[in-house]
């Protein structure tokens, strides 16, 4: 099989969705493996390290579309780039169709691909392997964005995250105890951060309490617990994930003013909208504003600025998924394998999720992977 691995346009991103070892263990099954020419650069895979294992260097992004059978990506295709596929192609990346135009899922509609989106493939209910993964390198550097934001020189309160004999810690709340809010509170606790935690659902508060030995703040998320944990905050993190949908707006712009002045947002939700009412978009090398005197960071791709770890737990995920397609063809391989099946958006030109196609108003077809 033809498998492409595009350089990544989105504006700083700098993961990649193979590494070296994952393109070597394709090629060495008879793959024919394009890298578009410095794809692997910000993730420190030189062009040099895919050659030497097999790989071929593509100079053209477009080439590189047109001459493979599968895409292997990051990011959501651009609607530029969906126009570069072709029928019977296949794209396997983080898609969020929820939150792209419909011309973008009008052109793999009309392309007749098949479209997976890693970001939805369930081991179990609400288990999805590659959200865990980056989730957990989030979750991990969540203190050091608050660390550095927090300084007086980056205009924030000027507080440290642990404590001092006679000195309170920074108190952290987060809002959602999916994986990325229970892996956040658990970097915070490591630093002797004061820790709350707020969710809607009693079983992940539970969850959360008995994983991390009751060290940790939890509270039901209603409209006084989230006000009552703005006035004590620090820094407050929304954590919060919603299948097929957009985010929703969790923290108004009149509530800004319960917070003091200097604290720091952390709206990790941005990647889908964002749970604060004042978020917009920012990047790593532009990654912060000030609102109502509150600092926000509302960088949708946090994880790729440790480029290489996040583009190391990318491959070793969808690595063995990408071995069996290619062993086995796409049918085959979905109805033996029904964590791939699930992330399947769109097969053949035909829109299999119900969630995408309510919301697009498109043709839904139901399809059994047997």
């Amino acid at each position: 099989m033809n498998i492409g691995i595009p350089k990544e346009i989105l504006a700083e991103e700098r993961r990649i969705s193979l590494t070296a070892q994952g393109v070597y263990s394709l090629v060495k099954e008879g793959n024919r493996i394009y890298i578009e020419k410095g794809a692997g650069i910000d993730s420190r895979f030189s062009d040099e390290d895919f050659q030497k294992i097999g790989g071929e260097i593509v100079f053209s992004h477009e080439e590189l579309f047109r001459r493979s059978d599968l895409i292997v990506k990051v990011m959501p295709p651009t609607k530029e780039e969906t126009e570069f596929l072709h029928a019977g192609q296949m794209i396997f990346s983080f898609l969020m169709l929820t939150m792209q135009t419909k011309g973008a899922i009008e052109n793999l509609i009309k392309n007749k691909v098949t479209a997976v989106g890693t970001e939805i493939m369930e081991i179990a209910p609400k288990n999805r392997p590659l959200l865990v993964a980056m989730g957990e390198i989030a979750g991990n550097m969540m203190p050091q964005i608050a660390g550095r934001f927090l300084q007086c020189d980056n205009g924030g309160r000027g507080i440290a995250i642990g404590g001092f004999p006679g000195i309170p810690p920074a108190t952290i709340v987060i809002l959602g105890a999916g994986q990325l809010g229970y892996n956040t509170a658990k970097s915070f606790l490591g630093l002797g951060a004061q820790v709350i935690v707020l969710d809607g659902d009693i079983s992940r508060l539970r969850y959360v309490d008995h994983q991390l030995n009751g060290r940790v703040i939890t509270s039901v998320a209603n409209h006084y617990s989230i006000e009552r944990a703005l006035q004590f905050a620090d820094v407050f993190i929304g954590a919060v994930f919603q299948s097929y949908q957009k985010t929703p707006i969790l923290i108004t712009e009149e509530q800004l003013k319960l917070m003091k002045k200097g604290s720091l947002i952390i709206d990790a939700a941005i990647d889908h909208g964002g749970c604060v009412a004042t978020s917009r978009p920012t990047t790593h090398s532009d990654p912060v504003f000030i609102k109502q005197g509150i600092l926000h960071y509302c960088v949708p791709n946090i994880p790729s600025v440790v480029a290489r770890t996040a583009s190391r737990a990318i491959n070793n995920i969808v690595l063995p998924y990408i071995l069996s397609i290619t062993r086995n063809g796409i049918d085959e391989t979905f109805s033996k394998n029904r964590v791939l099946a699930s992330g399947v958006y769109i097969h053949d030109g035909k829109c299999v999720n119900s969630a995408v196609a309510n919301l697009f108003d498109l043709e839904y077809n139901e399809y059994h992977f047997n």
